[in-house]
């Protein structure tokens, strides 16, 4: 069984009203002086579940605390962010909406709505191209990618092409290989990674790579070197390893992100990796724990699978120091973190409140 949170969610259409935008304030940090050279935060939260809206902070270096200074409200389940390199720009989606956001962000990082597009049923994920002229977006309800056009002053264009995978697929997120050329689609219904490229605002399918029945492709992540890629499955708790060169994707070795002898239903969320390439982290929303893997050429090693210290680990980061690992716990409905030592996280740290937390992001 797929996720039944993401499943849930991605089926419920474009039912949701999106009103205006809104900075609210939050109270507990009102009065918080911003600093606007400090690392920025920011929060992804299902609103139909008692989530706040977008949250918008920032982060302390040196603590690894993260602060919420206000919520942007109008967005109906604003479940996954992107911002531009500059971080001049932030997009999100509204997963109940069908819609894709377009916000300009000031020097302190606070967002002022631009505009927004439909985009389709059920997103679960976008990117933006590194090239910044294209937005990415996966339908996990509707089985399909998404390419929008970036317009000069950040706004988003309706859509230049929409491929429908067939039969049950559930798209769950793009990437962009290091060159900015190819794009992988991770589509856990049809346990398949699409190479893709982008020609003038439409998708060129180059290959489809299938992985193990069951297995249930969900995200996945380049090594810093780009000739390896981690692809974490959330329906078998395995990530697997795969070479990659110039469009060609050979998936290799598969092992579990959970210590021999677990039982229960576990699904592994999010994938991230160390600015090193040396350690892998997977969320594990059932087990409750991060997954830490070792990488040495192209194996892996599991090394240790720690608590996340909240209930259903949706969604976690590593900050740009590598010196802190986050975890967006939606059920707790808390963001914990933990400080990183030679890879492996140590003691909890803290934890924000932050109910019906879907993504937890640095910049």
């Amino acid at each position: 069984m797929p996720d039944p949170e993401l499943s849930r969610r991605a089926l419920l259409g474009a039912t949701a009203a999106t009103g205006s935008a809104l900075l609210m304030p939050d109270a507990a940090a009102a009065g918080t002086s911003e600093k606007a050279e400090r690392p920025r935060v920011y929060l992804g939260t299902y609103t139909a579940d008692g989530g706040h809206g977008l949250g918008v902070g920032t982060l302390d270096p040196a603590t690894g605390t993260p602060t919420v200074t206000s919520w942007l409200t109008g967005v109906a389940d604003p479940s996954w962010i992107d911002v531009s390199p500059d971080r001049r720009f932030l997009y999100t989606i509204s997963e109940s909406g069908g819609t894709v956001h377009a916000f300009r962000l000031d020097a302190a990082g606070r967002p002022t709505p631009l505009n927004q597009q439909p985009t389709g049923r059920g997103p679960a994920h976008v990117v933006l191209h590194p090239a910044g002229r294209h937005l990415l977006v996966s339908l996990y309800g509707g089985g399909a990618v998404v390419a929008h056009p970036v317009l000069a002053d950040g706004r988003v264009g309706p859509a230049s092409d929409t491929v429908k995978h067939p039969g049950t697929a559930h798209a769950h997120q793009i990437v962009v290989d290091p060159s900015g050329r190819w794009l992988l689609a991770a589509d856990l219904g049809l346990d398949s990674v699409y190479v893709y490229e982008l020609k003038e605002g439409r998708f060129r399918q180059h290959r489809q790579v299938r992985f193990r029945e069951g297995a249930g492709p969900r995200h996945v992540v380049f090594h810093p070197g780009g000739e390896l890629v981690y692809v974490a499955n959330e329906l078998d708790s395995t990530v697997a390893v795969c070479r990659w060169r110039a469009g060609d994707l050979v998936v290799g070795q598969v092992l579990s992100t959970r210590p021999a002898g677990s039982t229960g239903a576990n699904y592994p969320g999010e994938i991230a990796i160390s600015a090193d390439g040396r350690f892998v982290y997977v969320s594990n929303r059932g087990d409750n724990t991060v997954a830490v893997l070792g990488a040495t050429g192209d194996r892996l090693r599991l090394l240790a699978t720690p608590s996340c210290g909240g209930d259903w680990p949706r969604h976690l980061s590593l900050d740009a120091s590598g010196r802190w690992l986050h975890v967006a716990n939606q059920r707790s409905g808390d963001v914990t973190w933990f400080p990183l030592e030679h890879g492996l996280p140590g003691p909890l740290a803290g934890r924000l409140p932050s109910p019906a937390v879907a993504q937890v992001r640095t910049t």
